[in-house]
């Protein structure tokens, strides 16, 4: 009953703060709190609401994390002036406005796992996945150690949150990172932003297809990949890592793992959004990711779920056979 009970109240909950959130977007409430810090009165002229329960919608919204107020005077919070400014306000509707029809004919609204579309998808997308990952990244950097000054490979870089996170915990490390030409970019105002762009090459291309260096690296990321790939590929991809690690080398493989129930619903969710945007996209479980490392030169297994939001995100780590 208590836990039936408890559910009920979550639903509710995340609808009713939905339809808020909606309504101060529609509105312009959250505009008039990121330009200045006003009363209630001076924004309910603004978005022409009524004083009472614009209050109402107000405290809402504070419980949020989205306004804050100050004596009588009400402003937006740092993660409501990021949400304006930004590509997420509309809290993916693009892709969940597909849901009826995806239903209907299993068939996606993009297909983000395409060579063909990835780079210019993924570009818009990399600043806000570095910006949710980071408390993530932070963990990763802290649970992982390196040799001194240490190689790392990240293959579908993005920003390069990971690896960068690690060489900025490991002073000599240093960074080669595959991507897109344009996704790259990113990546190294990342690196200038924290001083490591001395310490960062970039491998622009196919991660399926690029040369790299035999036997030359400590640790080689897989970060934010595998769901996007199918069985085949991410096999492909973890045989080419393993040709390029050193002997004893490893390979972190960073994604959505369970472990941690209470992102449970962050998890699900996000299997479901990779079909909204996604032809082949799967949330691999520990066991699918590790007969694919093995079959590829891999043991030595070793997970860790990390215990920050979105409560969703592992790491498999694994280390090369001596008789590979």
């Amino acid at each position: 009953m208590t836990a039936d009970l408890g559910a009920y109240f979550h639903l509710m909950n995340a609808n009713g703060a939905a339809r808020v959130y909606r309504e101060a977007v529609r509105r312009g409430v959250l505009d008039a709190l990121a330009a200045n810090a006003v009363t209630v009165d001076e924004l309910a002229k603004t978005t022409n609401a009524a004083p009472r329960p614009l209050l109402l919608l107000l405290q809402v919204l504070e419980a949020l994390g989205l306004a804050q107020r100050d004596g009588d005077r009400w402003s937006a919070t740092i993660l409501a002036r990021a949400l304006a400014g930004g590509g997420y306000r509309n809290l993916g509707d693009e892709y969940w406005d597909h849901l009826s029809k995806l239903l209907d004919t299993d068939k996606p609204i993009v297909a983000m796992d395409h060579v063909a579309q990835s780079e210019q998808l993924y570009v818009k997308q990399v600043s806000a996945l570095a910006w949710m990952l980071r408390p993530a990244a932070q963990r990763f950097a802290q649970t992982v150690t390196l040799p001194a000054n240490a190689r790392i490979l990240d293959l579908g870089a993005g920003s390069a949150l990971w690896s960068l996170s690690l060489a900025a915990a490991n002073r000599g490390a240093s960074v080669t990172a595959v991507d897109w030409p344009a996704v790259l970019e990113i990546a190294k105002q990342s690196a200038q932003a924290i001083g490591l762009g001395e310490q960062l090459t970039a491998i622009a291309g196919d991660f399926h297809k690029v040369e790299l260096p035999a036997e030359s690296f400590d640790l080689a990321i897989v970060a934010n990949v595998t769901h996007l790939e199918s069985v085949d590929g991410n096999r492909d991809l973890f045989r080419k890592a393993c040709a390029a690690l050193k002997p004893g080398g490893r390979i972190a493989v960073i994604d959505i793992l369970g472990g941690d129930a209470s992102g449970d619903l962050n998890r699900t969710l996000y299997a479901l959004g990779l079909a909204l945007r996604t032809e082949r996209g799967h949330v691999y479980s520990r066991a699918e990711l590790e007969a694919m490392l093995t079959a590829e030169g891999f043991g030595a297994f070793e997970m860790t779920v990390f215990d920050v939001v979105p409560h969703a995100v592992g790491m498999l780590l694994a280390s090369t056979l001596s008789d590979r």
